[in-house]
């Protein structure tokens, strides 16, 4: 997006899926820091900082908005991450997790609740 035309960044969630456009998003941002599979940049409209994943043909990509520079590389969007795929899903069943011991919900499709299919690698 070229400098001086409205931005949308107020328009969009805290977590952007972008996996199927991650070049078209970044192109409208500026790169300000490179991290480990990661990139801060900003948008040159607003200067909303975004903290975005490096493409990965095998991991669902996201754009999170960040508050600061700050510790950036470790602002944590699981929560964000969790509930996206919760809706995504079409949200929880009555019936619990099939994980031994665990108590909550099952998402929809699935035999686990969203904190076990997180930590099976699950992002969408």
């Amino acid at each position: 997006m070229p400098k001086g035309s409205m931005c949308d960044c107020q328009q969009q969630s805290d977590l952007v899926e972008i996996s199927n456009n991650h070049s078209e998003f970044k192109s409208k941002l500026s790169k300000l820091e490179v991290g480990n599979w990661v990139l801060l940049m900003s948008c040159p409209d607003c200067e909303q900082l975004w903290k975005v994943d490096e493409w990965d043909k095998y991991q669902n990509c996201y754009a999170v908005k960040i508050p600061s520079r700050e510790g950036w590389e470790a602002f944590d969007s699981e929560a964000l991450v969790k509930e996206l795929m919760v809706k995504n899903r079409g949200g929880l069943t009555d019936s619990e997790c099939l994980s031994l011991g665990c108590s909550l919900n099952k998402v929809k499709g699935s035999a686990y609740c969203v904190n076990h299919l997180y930590e099976g690698g699950t992002r969408a």
